[in-house]
């Protein structure tokens, strides 16, 4: 058994690492874990990258540790309750608005990290389809058909 990274008995795939070494020449932060790779992007978002069966590359945007949708949630559960809190021990006063106001910015940072993390995933799979592409060939292709290509499922 290998060990890369760490991690001990998970390859990457060497699609994937002609497609780090192709990131990296682009000035992209990427890290490889195990079997897959991220793309790290600014404001704790990241886009990981595998190759799933039949040759697809899986694109999975990351909120930090979360996956998007996730962090999305989080973000929205923690701000509906702090502002909640607020009002039941302080009443509709300044503190309240600015709970409120801080939860507003706080989905709004979120927003932006959408709109970061699709952007990413467009880039990847530009970048993917381009001639000399890093993306693998679909097993038995032979007439250098591409592998389809899909953002990941937590959209």
């Amino acid at each position: 058994m290998s060990s890369q990274n760490g991690i001990v008995g998970q390859r990457l795939d060497p699609a994937l690492v002609t497609m780090q070494g192709r990131l990296e020449q682009l000035g992209y932060t990427v890290v490889s874990h195990g079997d897959h790779l991220c793309v790290r992007l600014p404001l704790l978002t990241s886009v990981r990258i595998r190759i799933k069966e039949g040759g697809r590359l899986h694109l999975v945007p990351q909120f930090g540790p979360f996956r998007r949708s996730n962090g999305l949630l989080a973000t929205s559960g923690v701000a509906t309750a702090a502002v909640a809190a607020s009002a039941l021990v302080a009443g509709l006063g300044p503190l309240t608005a600015v709970v409120a106001f801080l939860g507003v910015v706080a989905l709004a940072h979120d927003a932006c990290r959408f709109v970061i993390s699709e952007g990413a995933i467009t880039r990847l799979q530009l970048l993917s389809t381009e001639p000399g592409s890093v993306a693998p060939q679909l097993p038995g292709g032979g007439g250098g058909s591409r592998a389809s290509l899909r953002a990941g499922t937590d959209l």
